[in-house]
């Protein structure tokens, strides 16, 4: 019985520094939904880069939020 991956969502979230509360750091986030599941990480990360510097907090981490779907092969 093989079981193939299918892609089902795909979710981009950027992660900001808000700064620091005392000595713990604050991170604010935004995420972006409907993102096709075939596009490249480079191509992400180059919009994730565009998107951050619309921003009034800087950048602190990229990430691709996938879901995936097992289905069994007949």
């Amino acid at each position: 019985m093989a079981v193939k991956d299918v892609k089902d969502n795909v979710r981009l979230k950027l992660e900001f520094d808000g700064g620091l509360d005392g000595n713990r750091q604050i991170i604010k986030s935004k995420i972006f939904t409907k993102i096709k599941p075939e596009v490249a990480s480079d191509d992400l990360y180059q919009v994730a880069q565009s998107l951050a510097g619309l921003q009034t907090m800087p950048l602190y981490k990229v990430k691709r939020l996938e879901e995936v779907e097992l289905v069994e092969e007949i």
